[in-house]
């Protein structure tokens, strides 16, 4: 199957834009809630307003599919990641949180207070998340917005966070299958594409 590898240059406009809370986390993976006590999945205490979870998963292939490309995956490399979330703390995105990708729905209230990508051999690895690859990007938020943390709470609306933003696709030759070359386009074009 064909595989793209996500990339991003530090010097032109790709790279993360947003934070988007989503229903479906392409990464497969829900944040979780905690409370005043220990974390708990699914606890939702309403002191803390506090979401855990997977930003970005390395090294793992992400399915997609659509009419111009068929099936394939997309890759975000350790080295794409570290990349990214560097860029993105320089550019000071952490309140830059939207809904559902949605460039209309961006939500005040919300804002990161916690980065780290996973590194086991220096100790970092998330208990809650001990499954996911070192080089993983994990992010908490803090929301002080009452009717978004309603929303988070009460609904399946909001369960994960995806990556918003410019990346450079780059085809890699993966089995059977090659990939085409493909152009670098913008992140609403190539999402568009992948989501029908």
């Amino acid at each position: 199957m064909k595989v793209f590898y996500i990339n991003i240059d530090e010097m032109d406009g790709t790279g993360i834009d947003a934070i988007s809370l989503v229903d479906v986390p392409a990464v497969q993976r829900n944040f979780l809630c905690f409370g005043e006590e220990k974390p708990v999945k699914l606890n939702f205490d309403d002191s803390k307003h506090i979401i855990t979870g997977v930003v970005c998963l390395a090294d793992t292939p992400i399915y997609r599919y659509n009419e111009k490309y068929g099936e394939y995956y997309v890759v975000f490399t350790k080295e794409t990641i570290q990349k990214m979330v560097e860029k993105f703390a320089r550019m000071d995105l952490f309140k830059q949180v939207n809904l559902q990708h949605d460039d209309e729905k961006f939500v005040d209230g919300i804002y990161m207070i916690e980065s780290y990508i996973v590194n086991s051999e220096r100790g970092i690895a998330p208990v809650e998340f001990a499954d996911i690859p070192d080089g993983s990007w994990v992010a908490s938020y803090k929301v002080d917005n009452e009717e978004l943390w309603k929303e988070i709470v009460n609904g399946n609306k909001l369960n994960g966070f995806s990556l918003q933003g410019l990346f450079n696709l780059s085809p890699e030759k993966f089995e059977e299958a090659e990939a085409p070359k493909v152009e670098e386009k913008s992140y609403d074009e190539w999402l568009s594409e992948i989501i029908q």
